[in-house]
């Protein structure tokens, strides 16, 4: 789905805006991993957006992560047009995309939503002595 066709370049430009500003930061492959997209699609995106002003990147060992640039000047209007084309999207894509798990659950843990708190059981260790 291309929802700002005619306003961005390529198609890959609208999945990393939305990804960046759902999950706030993103890394390459993650995000051309998410989306079933081409690494090499997705990377030569984040370079131009990158010499544009639009990403920042930090480099984390081998890898670069990106965000949004805080001090990109129209960051304000960008993810105000970015909210409104997140609304054409399917609820499910935009669920699983505001989802951070690395991991899969444990069957007996319960989920935990945003707003929920949950009390941890109390453990105790007792130390054992010879």
């Amino acid at each position: 789905m291309f929802v700002l066709k005619g306003i961005l370049r390529a198609e890959s430009q609208e999945k990393i805006l939305i990804y960046l500003l759902l999950r706030e930061k993103g890394y390459g492959k993650a995000i051309a991993e998410f989306y079933g997209s081409s690494q090499n699609a997705i990377q030569k995106q984040l370079i131009r957006m990158e010499e544009d002003g639009v990403v920042v990147s930090r480099a984390i060992g081998k890898l670069q992560e990106y965000e949004l640039n805080p001090r990109y000047p129209f960051l304000v209007h960008l993810t105000a047009l970015i909210k409104k084309a997140i609304e054409a999207y399917p609820q499910d894509l935009t669920t699983k995309l505001t989802m951070t798990r690395n991991r899969p659950r444990k069957a007996e843990k319960p989920v935990v939503y945003a707003n929920e708190t949950v009390k941890a059981p109390f453990r105790t260790t007792v130390k054992q002595t010879k």
